[in-house]
């Protein structure tokens, strides 16, 4: 059993389950005193709010025990949450919080490389496109995931017959590189599970210096998800990102 001090709740993904493992939300955490990104699962409780939310601290422990197929160094399986705290961070808390997380910037090559399972991607903002595409039972991935919406859906929970992507480009050594990836992020299958006026994409066209929390999947390790967006202070990616990454060169 590990304790695991004072973290930050960062990205979510959306609730998922399995036909053996009860509902749950994906969460990566970063830990400032250690600076490292820890993945947890939280248990997901229908009709209740998620028991951790973005840009809470939070404590909590855990172990490697159990965790099956997933030998990911940052993953770990949760046994209780210790504290939650009620308090929300200063927009100068979270400024040095986006320069802590900002400053573990790697490329994606460099993260395999690494054997890293979450990492950042650091989008050129006006190219950031997200669509939404139909799964089809004609393909075996995706005739799986439609059998796991059907199964959360007899649950009571919402999971639609479609995915989210978002692309875009990013720069790397001067060039311009593109990139297509699986947005799970809770919020924005929040929103769209809400309907109404919430439009999650329109929010995310309106951040100046977006960046993308990624993680990879347990069974593909080389395939990477995006499971968070979140914005930056102005000059923040400059300065610890991309200060960061030329520092490696």
């Amino acid at each position: 059993m590990q304790r695991f001090e004072d973290c930050v709740c960062i990205a979510q993904a959306r609730v998922i389950a399995g036909y053996k493992r009860e509902p749950h939300i994906c969460t990566i955490a970063y830990q400032p005193s250690t600076d490292q990104f820890l993945r947890l699962c939280i248990p997901f409780i229908q009709g209740r709010s998620p028991l951790l939310k973005r840009w809470r601290l939070f404590s909590f422990e855990a172990t490697k025990d159990d965790m099956g197929n997933d030998t990911r160094e940052e993953s770990w399986n949760l046994s209780q949450i210790l504290s939650v705290s009620t308090e929300t961070f200063s927009d100068k808390q979270k400024a040095r919080l986006h320069s802590r997380i900002l400053s573990n910037y790697r490329y994606e090559a460099e993260l395999n490389d690494q054997r890293d399972s979450i990492g950042l991607l650091v989008p050129i903002p006006e190219t950031l496109k997200f669509t939404r595409e139909h799964l089809s039972a004609r393909r075996p991935d995706e005739a799986k995931e439609l059998e796991r919406a059907q199964m959360l859906q007899q649950k009571g929970i919402w999971y639609p017959n479609f995915k989210v992507r978002v692309r875009g480009c990013y720069m790397r050594d001067g060039q311009r590189c593109t990139f297509n990836k699986q947005l799970i992020a809770w919020d924005v299958y929040e929103a769209l599970r809400l309907g109404g006026n919430r439009d999650p994409f329109a929010s995310i066209d309106t951040y100046r210096n977006p960046y993308l929390i990624i993680g990879n999947l347990a069974a593909q390790r080389k395939a990477w998800v995006v499971v968070g967006v979140l914005s930056a202070p102005d000059g923040a990616i400059e300065r610890h990102a991309i200060h960061q990454q030329l520092a490696l060169v």
